[in-house]
C-alpha cells in the first residue's frame, strides 16, 4: 500500500483584483515629463522655431487684415442699401393700379404729384395725438394718370376743425408708405367717416384706380395751403405706425470676415502645439539616455 504523499507549499496565493487591473506602463513612459515653460522658451529661440514664428506671423496678420476687410466691406454695404432704400421714390414706382403693396415697399419714403379730391376725404375717428382724442384726415390725392392714392394728411382734434379743408391746386406730398389697417373690416360708418384705413373699401367711393395702401404725410409743397398761410390750422403730422425697411444683412460677407479670424486663432494653436510636442519629445529623450560612469 503506498502511502499518499502530503500537500506542501499551502494554497497558492491568488493576485488580488486591484493588482489585477492595474496596467503596467513602461518604465520609460512613467518617466516622461511635461515640458516647462522655460523648456517651451529655450526652444522658440531655436532658429527653426523662430523662422516658423515668422512664418506663423504673416499668415496671422494677413488673415486679420482680410477678415477686417470683409467686414469693412459688410458695413458699407450694409450703408449703400440703406441710402439707396432711404431716396423717396414716385409713388407710380410702387406698384401698378390695383396690385397689392409689395413688402419691401412699406415704410419707403415716397413723392406724389397731384390734386386732391376733397368731395372724396375721410375722416378716420377714434385717433389720438399724445393722449389727446382727434381724428385722422385722410384724402384722395389724383395724380397724372388718373389714379388715386390716399394721402393720410394728419391729426385734428375734431373732424370740424379748420385744417380739414385740403389745399387747393396742385401739389407736391412727401411721406412714407403704409399698408391699409386690417382691424375692424366690417364696421359700418357713417359716409365721410371710417374706423379703419382699408384702400378697398375706399375704392367703393374713389373709383377702381385706387392704388393699395396709402401715404402718411411728412412734408408739402411749398405751393399749398398746407406750408403757406394757413400753415397753423393744418393737420398736425401723424407718426409713422410702420417701421421703415431695412435692408438685409450680408451674410456671405460677414461669414467671410469670421472665417479668417478663425484661420488666426486656428494658426495661434497650430503653432502653439507643435512646439509643445517638440519640447515633450527633447525632454522624453533626455530622460532616455544612459547615464555616463
Amino acid at each position: 500500500m503506498i502511502a499518499s504523499r502530503p500537500l506542501t507549499g499551502g494554497t497558492p496565493t491568488r493576485p488580488s483584483s486591484t493588482a489585477r487591473m492595474t496596467p503596467r506602463l513602461p518604465s520609460r513612459a512613467r518617466m516622461t515629463p511635461r515640458p516647462q515653460a522655460r523648456d517651451l522658451l529655450r526652444l522658440a529661440r531655436t532658429p527653426r522655431w523662430v523662422g516658423l514664428a515668422l512664418v506663423a506671423l504673416a499668415f496671422i496678420s494677413g488673415c486679420v487684415f482680410l477678415g477686417s476687410w470683409q467686414w469693412d466691406r459688410t458695413q458699407n454695404i450694409i450703408e449703400a442699401e440703406r441710402v439707396a432704400v432711404s431716396a423717396p421714390i414716385e409713388i407710380e414706382e410702387v406698384a401698378a393700379v390695383g396690385e397689392p403693396l409689395p413688402d419691401e415697399s412699406i415704410g419707403r419714403p415716397v413723392v406724389a404729384r397731384g390734386r386732391y379730391l376733397a368731395g372724396g376725404q375721410v375722416i378716420v375717428e377714434q385717433r389720438s395725438l399724445r393722449g389727446q382724442p382727434g381724428v385722422w384726415v385722410l384724402t384722395p390725392l389724383e395724380l397724372s394718370d388718373g389714379s388715386v392714392i390716399g394721402v393720410l394728411r394728419g391729426w385734428l382734434n375734431s373732424a370740424t376743425a379748420a385744417g380739414v379743408v385740403p389745399p387747393t391746386g396742385d401739389v407736391i406730398v412727401s411721406g412714407i408708405m403704409h399698408p391699409d389697417e386690417r382691424f375692424y373690416p366690417d364696421a359700418v360708418t357713417e359716409p365721410g367717416t371710417a374706423v379703419a384705413i382699408s384702400s378697398a373699401r375706399q375704392s367703393e367711393s374713389w373709383g377702381p384706380g385706387t392704388r393699395s395702401g396709402y401715404v402718411m404725410l411728412t412734408e408739402t409743397s411749398a405751393g399749398s395751403d398746407e406750408l403757406s398761410g394757413s400753415a397753423t390750422t393744418a393737420p398736425e403730422p401723424a407718426a409713422p405706425t410702420v417701421q421703415t425697411a431695412d435692408v438685409p444683412f450680408p451674410l456671405q460677407n460677414f461669414f467671410y470676415a469670421v472665417q479668417w479670424w478663425i484661420f488666426a486663432v486656428f494658426a495661434v494653436v497650430v503653432y502653439l502645439r507643435w512646439l509643445w510636442l517638440d519640447a515633450a519629445g527633447e525632454a522624453t529623450g533626455a530622460v532616455g539616455e544612459p547615464v555616463q560612469q
